[in-house]
Formats: structure tokens, C-alpha cells, sequence
């Protein structure tokens, strides 16, 4: 790297997988021989608190300093002052609001709205919030587009992005999405916060509550279970408390929520289920599935193209318009296939590591640094 000043941005990541990303990534560097020098950490609070959940060595890195970023707010945060001294910033995810960095920008891509505006989301929302979604999407765009490089996780974002002109083909990078480390290594979990006593079947969804993620469908699927397959079962959750405020009553009702899970507790509530869902409507990349197979665990998914990119034949798929479609894949599951899958969970296991990996994904990361100079 030469006498090169490097800075990993991950001060605006606060839920969901940006976070798991960021401290995947930071621990894999902290645990490198050959890390580089110059190379220097800015992290959100909760990005923080998670590597130090895990007992990353934070003292590996020429410097290190929680900074809270949020949104637009970049602007006038002091984060520009920050990063004027450095050669190359790399934003784990963006984007990254700011005019007047005159350095090497790299920034990682996941906006799937950007690249599919025009999506089964958008087409059903009323009028006004039509506008105000394309407004905030054509903001994010602005700033991303100012970024020298991208960092995608699958191919079809970056044939989206080149054919709808967004940016260059040599500019932008496709490093595919891995599990944390801490999922190959038992001692390292711990505990849920909120005990689960798991009563009958038991399925998990594991992710915020955006609109995108279509977690509505939950209850649907259980009542079909129930009505049509006389099959018991339970859904968790793991919303925070302003999420599951503003589910309706009928869902809190049918459905249990465990709780915003760390990075560490997250295999232990994988441990506990008896299989996960996934009915997401829209995503560049989720580590979900992933995490799901790695894990052992069936996974029942929307049969849609960045699922299938992920999962191939090892997932379990279903509308995620139909709830009867998903009560039919979980139903047949139960009553046909459950107890009797271990060669095909193994497989799905083995598919995971063998599809990335945390240490290799670093050093991906860190070569596209290294060669932006």
C-alpha cells in the first residue's frame, strides 16, 4: 500500500445486514498476518458494540474511532474533516453524502430501488408516496454516482447499473456476500435476550421490517397452515420495539417476537428454529439465506431471481404474493420431508462455503482499495 492513508467508513450502518457486513469484514482484517498499515477504522455505534461482542482486536489498525452518521446529516457532521487526510475511503454501503471528498471514493451498492424503480412495491403505493420514493431514490443516486468505484455483492446488480447507465463497467466490483465467521464456531454464540418455548414447529424470520421484506404475510400463512393443512406453527420475528408497534394487533397476536438479535445471538436463534422463511418481495443481496443453509436449516423463500442466485435448488420457494402457496411448500415440507433431509441440508450447508467466504471477501475488499491508488 505504500505510504498510502486508507479509511474503512462505517459510521452509517446502525440495523440489519450493513451492520453484519461491516463487522464481518473489520474482524476478518483484524485477524490478517499481512494487514496493511496506514489503514485506519471510523464505525458506528452499534458496528462497535458488535466487535466488541466478538473480542475483535481493535488495536491492530493505525487508528480507530466511533463516529454516528445519519443520512443526509453527513453533511454538516464533521465526517468531512475526517476523511480529508486519507488517500482512499471505502464506504461499506452508501451512500455516502458528501460534495467535496477529493479522494478516492469507493462506495458499496445495495439500493435495490435504484436499479428496479419500477418494482411490484412502487406500482402499489398511493400516489404521494410515489413521489417521495422517487425523490429519495433519485438523492441517493446523485451521491452514489459521485463515487469513483462500487462494491456490488451479486451480478445482477451490476448488469442493472451498466445498463441503465449508472456507471461505468470497469468502475464497478462484484464481491459476493458471505456469512460471519462466528457461524463456523459454536463457542463464540450467545444467548438470547428473550426466552422461546418452543411449543410446536418453528419458524424464523431474521431482518428489519421494512416494506420490501412483506413480513404481512406471516399471519396468512399461519392461519392457512392451520385451516387448510391442520398443521401448527409459530413464527418469530426480530423487530425492534417501533416495528412491532406498528404491526396491526391481529399480527402482534399470531406472531412472537424475540427482539433485535446482535451479530453473536444470531446462530443461537437459528439454532432454536425448526426452519426460516424469507418471503422478501426486492433485494440486491440477503445474507439470510445464506445464513439459513449454513445453519442447517430449511429454507422457505420467494421464488424470485436474487433468491434463486443465492439458494439454487436448495431452497424451498414460493410465491410471496400467495400465502397459500407458501402454507402448501411448509405443509408438504412437514408432513413429507421433515426428519428425513440431512443429506440435502449438508449439501445446502457445504453450497454456502464453498459460494464465499468472510476472509476471502476482505481481502477482495482490501485489493480493490489497493488498487484504486
Amino acid at each position: 500500500m505504500n505510504n498510502s492513508k486508507f479509511c474503512i467508513n462505517a459510521t452509517n450502518l446502525h440495523v440489519g445486514g450493513g451492520v453484519q457486513v461491516a463487522v464481518s469484514f473489520i474482524q476478518e482484517l483484524s485477524c490478517l498476518d499481512n494487514l496493511p498499515t496506514n489503514l485506519s477504522i471510523l464505525v458506528s455505534k452499534e458496528v462497535h458494540e458488535n466487535l466488541l461482542m466478538l473480542h475483535c482486536d481493535l488495536n491492530r489498525f493505525t487508528s480507530y474511532e466511533v463516529c454516528n452518521t445519519f443520512g443526509i446529516t453527513v453533511l454538516w457532521s464533521g465526517l468531512a474533516s475526517k476523511l480529508k487526510n486519507f488517500d482512499v475511503v471505502f464506504t461499506v454501503f452508501g451512500p455516502l453524502y458528501l460534495f467535496l471528498l477529493n479522494k478516492v471514493s469507493i462506495v458499496g451498492f445495495a439500493q435495490s430501488w435504484i436499479i428496479y424503480p419500477n418494482n411490484e412495491i412502487f406500482k402499489s403505493l398511493p400516489l404521494i408516496n410515489k413521489i417521495t420514493t422517487r425523490l429519495k431514490f433519485f438523492l441517493y443516486s446523485i451521491f452514489f454516482k459521485r463515487s469513483n468505484q462500487l462494491i456490488v455483492e451479486l451480478d445482477h446488480v451490476k448488469k442493472q447499473l451498466v445498463a441503465r447507465g449508472f456507471m461505468d463497467d470497469g468502475k464497478i466490483h462484484v464481491v459476493y456476500n458471505a456469512i460471519n465467521s462466528i457461524y463456523l464456531d459454536n463457542l463464540r454464540w450467545k444467548p438470547l435476550s428473550h426466552d422461546i418455548q418452543k411449543q410446536q414447529f418453528a419458524i424464523g424470520f431474521v431482518g428489519r421490517d421494512y416494506l420490501h421484506k412483506n413480513t404481512n404475510i406471516l399471519p396468512f400463512i399461519k392461519k392457512l397452515l392451520l385451516d387448510k393443512h391442520s398443521v401448527m406453527v409459530d413464527f418469530y420475528v426480530t423487530f425492534n420495539p417501533s416495528e412491532w408497534k406498528a404491526k396491526s394487533d391481529s399480527f402482534r397476536q399470531s406472531i412472537q417476537n424475540v427482539g433485535v438479535l446482535d451479530v453473536s445471538q444470531c446462530p443461537s436463534f437459528y439454532s432454536l428454529m425448526d426452519a426460516v422463511i424469507f418471503p422478501s418481495l426486492l433485494e440486491c443481496f440477503s445474507a439470510t439465506p445464506l445464513e439459513a443453509m449454513v445453519m442447517k436449516k430449511p429454507l422457505f423463500a420467494s421464488d424470485r431471481g436474487f433468491v434463486r442466485d443465492i439458494c439454487g435448488d436448495f431452497a424451498y420457494y414460493f410465491n410471496p404474493h400467495d400465502p397459500q402457496s407458501a402454507a402448501d411448500s411448509i405443509a408438504h415440507y412437514i408432513h413429507n420431508v421433515y426428519g428425513r433431509d440431512d443429506a440435502r441440508l449438508s449439501a445446502a450447508h457445504d453450497h454456502v462455503i464453498n459460494f464465499s467466504n468472510p476472509r476471502r471477501r476482505a481481502e477482495e475488499y482490501l485489493a480493490i482499495m489497493q488498487s484504486a491508488v
